[in-house]
C-alpha cells in the first residue's frame, strides 16, 4: 500500500453537491485509501470514514488550505475538490504506477490526471501515457492530481498570504518555477474532449467540474449529471444551469 491519502477541498462551499460527491466516491474509489476533508463544518453522516481537518473560515484560502495540508500525515496526496464527481472506477494500478515514477524521479513533484491547455512532451519511451508539462506555460492547476505533499506545502508557503482561490491557482505556476517544481501529466490520447480546454481522464474519471460559475455544468456533462441530480431530488433551477 502506497503512502497515499485523498484530500477533499470544500472551500468552494458547494454543500448541495456533497450527497452526490461522497456517494460516487464510495462507489468508485477504494475504501482502503485514507480520506481527509478540508472544511469549516462537516456532518459525518455524509461519510463516516473521512477524517475532517478544520480551517478558520475567516482566513484567506491560501491560509485555510495550508493549515489543513500540514495536518495530513501521508507522503502523497490525491487532490480533489467537492465538485469533482466520479462517474467510473479509478484505475488504482495506474495511480500507483505514477507514484512509483515520483518516488524514483526527484525532478517531478506531481502528476496531473487530466489534459488541459498545457504544453507537454513525452516523459520517456518506457513510461507510456506520461508526459512532461512544460514549465513555461500553465504548469500549476488545482485539478485531480497526485502530489508530493511537501512540494504542495512549499508552493502555498511561498504564495502571498492573502491569496484567494482565484489568485492561488494562476499564481502557482510562477511559484513552481521559482522552486523548480516539475509536473507530469497522464494522458492516453484516446480520451474524449470536453469543452474547449480539457479532455476526460482515464485514470481518474471525474466531472471537471460539476459546477461552473456557480451553476450546474450541463453544457459539458449533461449525461453524467442529469441522472444524479434526479436521483438525489435536487432542483437544478435553484442553482441554475450552464
Amino acid at each position: 500500500m502506497k503512502d497515499l491519502a485523498l484530500v477533499v477541498d470544500t472551500t468552494l462551499k458547494y454543500s448541495d453537491i456533497w450527497d452526490i460527491y461522497f456517494d460516487q466516491l464510495n462507489k468508485f474509489f477504494p475504501s482502503e485509501i485514507k480520506r481527509y476533508i478540508f472544511t469549516d463544518v462537516y456532518d459525518r453522516t455524509y461519510n463516516q470514514d473521512i477524517v475532517p481537518i478544520y480551517y478558520n473560515n475567516d482566513d484567506s484560502y491560501r491560509n485555510q488550505f495550508l493549515s489543513c495540508l500540514k495536518n495530513v500525515k501521508e507522503k502523497y496526496i490525491l487532490y480533489n475538490s467537492e465538485d469533482y464527481v466520479l462517474y467510473d472506477n479509478v484505475d488504482m494500478d495506474e495511480v500507483y504506477r505514477v507514484i512509483d515514477i515520483l518516488d524514483n524521479d526527484e525532478n517531478y513533484d506531481f502528476v496531473k490526471f487530466l489534459k488541459g491547455p498545457e504544453i507537454t512532451y513525452p516523459y520517456s519511451k518506457d513510461h507510456k501515457f506520461i508526459n512532461i508539462i512544460d514549465p513555461s506555460y500553465n504548469l500549476f492547476a488545482q485539478q485531480a492530481s497526485v502530489w508530493k505533499k511537501d512540494a504542495l506545502i512549499s508552493i502555498f508557503e511561498n504564495s502571498p498570504s492573502e491569496n484567494g482561490r482565484m489568485q492561488q491557482e494562476p499564481g502557482g505556476t510562477e511559484v513552481c518555477r521559482k522552486l523548480n517544481i516539475g509536473g507530469l501529466q497522464y494522458f492516453r490520447g484516446e480520451e474524449k474532449k470536453r469543452g474547449y480546454h480539457h479532455w476526460d481522464s482515464h485514470i481518474f474519471p471525474y466531472i471537471a467540474t460539476a459546477i461552473v460559475k456557480g451553476k450546474w455544468n450541463f453544457s459539458e456533462y449533461f449525461n453524467e449529471l442529469e441522472p444524479l441530480i434526479k436521483k438525489y431530488q435536487i432542483d437544478p433551477i435553484k442553482r441554475g444551469i450552464l
